[in-house]
């Protein structure tokens, strides 16, 4: 073949871009540049090599180049939407292989030193748990227990049907109450209604 036959180089490198062969299409895409610059399809052939090699900075030139000199040609126009698409493609994927920049490690703030709990007696988890398996009802099992400890009680019995005798009475049933609900939901609070004797409740005074 004619090394000088510029038509020639330009269809071979054509040829070679369509066999897969990017490097001797870019080199026959050269060789016609060099006995004219100017020309059109040597350029188009020289843009596309190079963007098939990967050089798409290069090719995007070359696109730009035949863009300037034949504005009305779609090749041109396409190719650089092209390149440039691939330009972007490929900063986007360098992006995300980067690891990420290190992050400061905040500084270390002391914390503040937690007042240690008391620690509860016999009496007071004992009354907590009540609490919580009576619900509403623990605090007529604390009334009805107060009562019992108030001086004037006594004197109370002596001129009634024995207030303290009742008391006692709903004591046990809220103790029963309360142990039966332990085996049943052990440590579960039940927010009941209150119980009266109507429903097997506490004992008419």
């Amino acid at each position: 073949m004619n090394t000088n036959d510029q038509s020639a180089l330009v269809a071979r490198s054509k040829c070679y871009l369509q066999l897969g062969e990017p490097a001797k299409a870019l080199q026959d895409a050269e060789t016609a540049l060099l006995l004219d610059k100017s020309n059109i399809r040597a350029i188009y052939q020289k843009a596309e090599a190079l963007y098939y090699l990967g050089q798409f900075e290069h090719s995007l030139m070359f696109f730009h180049r035949g863009l300037r000199l034949r504005p009305e040609l779609a090749s041109f126009r396409l190719g650089v939407q092209k390149t440039q698409e691939a330009i972007e493609n490929t900063i986007g994927s360098n992006a995300k292989n980067q690891p990420p920049p290190a992050q400061k490690k905040p500084p270390k703030v002391d914390k503040p030193k937690s007042a240690k709990k008391p620690v509860l007696s016999r009496e007071e988890l004992d009354k907590r748990a009540a609490r919580r398996l009576l619900g509403d009802l623990y605090v007529d099992k604390e009334y009805l227990e107060n009562l019992l400890k108030h001086p004037d009680l006594k004197k109370a019995d002596d001129n009634s049907e024995g207030i303290s005798e009742f008391a006692k009475d709903a004591i046990n049933f809220l103790n029963n109450r309360q142990e039966f609900w332990r085996q049943q939901k052990p440590c579960t609070s039940l927010n009941s209604k209150k119980i009266n004797g109507n429903n097997g409740g506490l004992p008419r005074w």
